[in-house]
């Protein structure tokens, strides 16, 4: 183990699969996968990074934690006390962790386990393959991707694009921002997408069978399709519809368009295999039980309408789960 530091610049030796962990504020993170076993922090402004983080250098491992945590504390726990500018440097195949109230991120050539949790910054995301877990609240999201990437997200209202040459499993919630998927789905799933309003994209690059569940939101296809339906569900068969694809939605709608390129050559670099990730916790989930009394339907359509707007109200503040918001809409359009 050997750590090099000055003032603005850090240099850990983690090994080729040690883990990375920074927490930040804001300011903005260029993070980029390299060879060799080292990690390396740098300030691009020259500030002396011990006078801005908490630093933690041990075998196999190195983090970085913004002390200060008054203030955005009922974000993510997260403090307010200056913005860093940093460049970093990581093995490929590292496990990072990054965390963020509204810094943006930049992050290219990783191709080991990401997870990214971020307020309000945007995320720009290149030549990754691997795994995969982010949580954005209204940050914009682009994920281009140079091989096999599992994928795990969960957004509030920013919107989220993907595009790849394969995603091993994709598990998407959103409560109203966008979802586009460019990708060929080929791995062993899941693959699913849960919204409230935010609608969602998907390129026919593959068959698809995808079976939805929506109140008001519609399933359509540029491609040659048919449907289906029986009790409980409705499905919409793309192709030889070989791939199962999930979507739930309240008023969101999925489209699946025709593929007007072709996709990123997929990229092998060297690495080693990454455990699989948990299943998403969809962003829209929540215990139904803390609303104890069923939202009850009132006269007339304008009344109706305030009802449902009540309704998605307690779904965006985790009140409700996405299928408990469907059933309790269902009952106000039936009263």
């Amino acid at each position: 183990m050997t750590t090099t530091t000055n003032g603005a610049a850090l240099e850990h030796e983690i090994g080729a699969t040690g883990r990375f962990h920074l927490r930040q504020a804001s300011g903005s993170i260029r993070l980029r996968g390299v060879d060799g076993a080292s990690a390396r922090v740098r300030e691009r402004n020259g500030r002396a990074l011990a006078d801005l983080f908490q630093v933690e250098a041990g075998d196999g491992q190195l983090s970085l934690v913004t002390p200060d945590r008054v203030g955005l504390d009922v974000v993510f726990g997260l403090g307010r006390r200056s913005s860093p500018d940093l460049d970093v440097e990581v093995p490929r195949n590292a496990i990072i962790s990054i965390e963020s109230a509204s810094a943006d991120l930049e992050a290219s050539d990783l191709v080991g386990r990401l997870k990214l949790r971020t307020a309000s910054g945007d995320m720009n995301l290149d030549g990754l393959a691997g795994s995969l877990e982010l949580d954005s609240v209204s940050g914009e999201v682009r994920v281009v991707a140079a091989g096999a990437l599992d994928l795990r997200a969960r957004t509030i209202s920013g919107d989220l694009a993907v595009r790849g040459p394969s995603l091993g499993r994709a598990e998407i919630g959103t409560t109203s921002g966008d979802v586009r998927i460019d990708a060929d789905l080929n791995g062993g799933g899941p693959y699913g997408i849960e919204t409230v309003s935010g609608d969602a994209t998907i390129v026919g690059r593959m068959g698809l069978r995808i079976e939805s569940r929506t109140v008001t939101g519609e399933v359509r296809s540029e491609l040659a399709h048919r449907r289906e339906s029986g009790p409980g569900r409705k499905q919409l068969i793309v192709g030889d519809g070989n791939v199962p694809f999930t979507f739930r939605s309240v008023s969101g709608d999925l489209r699946v368009t025709t593929p007007r390129d072709s996709l990123p050559t997929t990229v092998t670099p060297d690495r080693r295999p990454s455990s699989p990730s948990t299943a998403a916790t969809p962003a829209t989930g929540g215990p139904e039980s803390a609303l104890a009394e069923p939202v009850a339907p009132r006269d007339g359509a304008g009344s109706r309408e305030v009802a449902r707007m009540d309704v998605l109200r307690a779904l965006e503040r985790g009140e409700l789960s996405v299928d408990a918001a469907m059933r309790r809409i269902a009952e106000i359009e039936e009263a």
